[in-house]
This record gives structure tokens, sequence and C-alpha cells, in this order.
């Protein structure tokens, strides 16, 4: 008998989130599996219903829907926690080298291997996930994904300046690979991966290659996503690099990357204008308070952009 036939009832405390404002529990409750798929919840023994069911009594265990991580970085999940300091200097002291190392695919499918375990180990079932600049390397990860049954919106990070030369593309190859890529992987394993695209940030990232993200995800419907204003003196030095934009924000926006299937990470140092553009857009924010506390990033304006009906989730940054 394979998975698809099982069935399988759990017993325990349930808690199950169903939207910001509500939280539904069952004291007991019986959780029904059938094959793959979650067949019911209910307060009711369903035992009679489902004869020769697999049944497990949790006792006093906690049973939550599996964690969502909208941001978190595979190649990073060797050096998580390690180093301190502004966001600028760490990624050139310990983040670049360790992406470095993703040109080697065996590195790649050891680090993803275990990225994915811990991931599941954690209780986290769907995860956006940046990739280090290498198509192979992504390749892999959405292999072990897959492997794994995880959930996973995966995309190979684009960066074609203001780079260590071992991780700076040429504008054009970063654009084919991405969509090798997308052809390859998006929507597959019955619609549980998803390719998207990811310009690193605005400081990486060239105007045209930003542009043509743009293009892409509006004649496609791909998703997108990115970084935005995490760090003061990155913002400073996206005004340096974009003279004559009106904000950080607006760079995006003038690329045509921000859209309802554009998620932006961090968002710590908005303007107002910026955050009725993310609202007016409908972009989506992976907010990283912890990440955002090791590197001394600052704090998220959370109820500014909830009051602007900004839609905002949870990233561990693998911090």
């Amino acid at each position: 008998m394979g998975i698809r036939d099982l069935r399988r009832i759990f017993k325990g405390i349930v808690i199950n989130p169903v939207a910001p404002d509500r939280v539904d529990y069952y004291d007991p409750g019986y959780l029904v599996i059938e094959g793959e798929r979650i067949a019911r919840l209910t307060l009711d023994d369903p035992q009679s219903e489902f004869p020769g069911a697999e049944f497990r009594d949790m006792n006093e265990k906690i049973i939550l829907p599996g964690f969502v991580d909208t941001h978190v970085h595979l190649p990073q999940f060797a050096i998580m926690s390690v180093g301190k300091g502004q966001l600028l200097t760490w990624l050139n002291t310990y983040t670049y080298p360790e992406e470095t190392r993703f040109a080697d695919p065996q590195y790649a499918e050891k680090i993803s291997t275990a990225f994915f375990d811990e991931l599941i180990a954690n209780g986290t079932t769907t995860a956006v996930i940046y990739c280090s600049i290498h198509e192979h390397a992504t390749d892999i990860a959405f292999t072990a994904g897959r492997a794994k049954g995880v959930r996973a919106f995966i995309g190979k990070t684009m960066m074609d300046r203001n780079s260590p030369s071992e991780l700076q593309e040429d504008s054009q190859d970063s654009i084919e690979a991405s969509m090798r890529l997308f052809e390859r992987w998006d929507n597959s394993d019955g619609g549980r991966l998803r390719y998207i695209f990811t310009p690193r940030y605005a400081a990486s990232c060239s105007m045209s290659l930003m542009q043509r993200v743009g293009e892409i995800a509006r004649a496609t419907g791909a998703f997108v996503q990115s970084h935005l204003a995490e760090n003061i003196d990155e913002v400073e030095w996206v005004h340096e690099l974009f003279p004559g934009k009106a904000s950080y924000a607006a760079v995006y926006d003038d690329a045509g990357v921000l859209g309802p299937r554009t998620l932006m990470a961090h968002c710590i140092h908005l303007s107002a204008k910026e955050i009725d553009l993310l609202a007016e857009r409908a972009v989506k924010v992976a907010f990283c308070p912890y990440s955002n506390r090791a590197l001394h990033s600052g704090a998220m304006p959370y109820r500014k952009l909830r009051e602007a009906g900004i839609s905002i989730s949870l990233g561990t940054d693998i911090a």
C-alpha cells in the first residue's frame, strides 16, 4: 500500500490559525489524513467513518499547520548565526565567500539536503528561498525540495554589478539562466514547486536587468522577490546609484517589478510615500525581526504597513 492509499487519524490539541484575528482551537481535535491530503478537522471522533484507518493519540501534544517561512537564504545555512556587524559588511565578510562555494555541485547538494532536513525538523513545510547565482545549485535545491515533499518558491539570485567577481554575472547570462530554471521548475511537482525571479537587491542589479525581470513577470505572471530598505547604509547607497529616482521603492517600480506577485523583504526604512506605493501595487512584505535585530538594521514599521493594507508575513532570513 502506497502513501496515497493510507488513511490516518491524529487526535490531539489542534490550534489552527485561519485569519490574522482568528484561531480555531480543538481540545481534543481529530485530524483525518487521506493519502497526502488533509481530509477533515473535527471535534467529533471520526473513527467509525474511516474503518481501518491508522489511529494515533498524540495525548497532550499540540498539532499545528506547517509553518511558512517567506524569506530564507539556502546558501547561508552553514553560516547561520555567524558574525556580527552591519548588513553590507556582513555580506562581504561572511555571506559572499560562503555563496561562492556553491559553484561546487557536491557542496551545493550537501547543504541543500541539510537545509531541507532542518526546515522540516522545525515544522516548516513552505518556504520562499534564495539560492546562489549558480544555475546548477538552484537545480539541486529544487531536486532536494521535491524529494522532501515541501512546498517552495525557489529562485536563483541575480547580481550583475557591485558584487565579488566570483558572483557577478553577465546580465544576459543571468536572465537566460533564470528563464531556463523557470521553464524547468515553475509549477512542478503537482504545483508544490514554483520558480521566483530573484534580483538580490537594487545595489547589485543594473536597471536593465531589473527591467527585464519586470517584463518577464508581466508577460508570464511569474513571482518576484528582492530586498528593500533593510539598512540605512544600503538605502543611501541605492540613492547614490540611482540619483534620478524618487526613492528606493521607486527604483523597483520604475523597473516594473512591483506587483501583486512581488515579495519584498525587510522594508524597514520606508517613507510614507513608499508605503503608499507598495500598497498601491499590492506588494507583499516579508518581516524578518530576528535578522533585523541581529544585524542592527532597525524595526519594520508594522502598524503603518498594516494600516496601509499591505500583507505581511514572517521570514527567518536564516538568522
